[in-house]
């Protein structure tokens, strides 16, 4: 009969540069520039929802929702079009 071996975990080394930053790398770069700017623009945008939702208070809502977003699409809050 073979004999079982056991599978044990061996420990990794520590290095001296764990938790460091790279060199080179921007603080301030990467997908948390592009999630800030991306929350930003919603946040404009559903302001600009609100404050103009009365202009078409005649219609329902998912109506209403369609011409707000034709509105935005063509206004100079949004940062698209900045």
């Amino acid at each position: 009969m073979a004999a079982a071996t056991s599978k044990t975990a061996t420990p990794k080394a520590k290095t001296a540069t764990a938790g460091v930053k790279k060199a080179g790398r921007p603080v301030g770069s990467g997908k948390a520039g592009k999630k800030n700017n991306a929350r930003n623009a919603m946040i404009k945008m559903q302001a600009y929802f609100k404050e103009n939702r009365s202009k078409y208070k005649d219609l329902d809502f998912k109506e209403q929702q369609k011409e707000l977003g034709k509105d935005w699409k063509a206004s100079d809050e949004n940062p698209k079009n900045a």
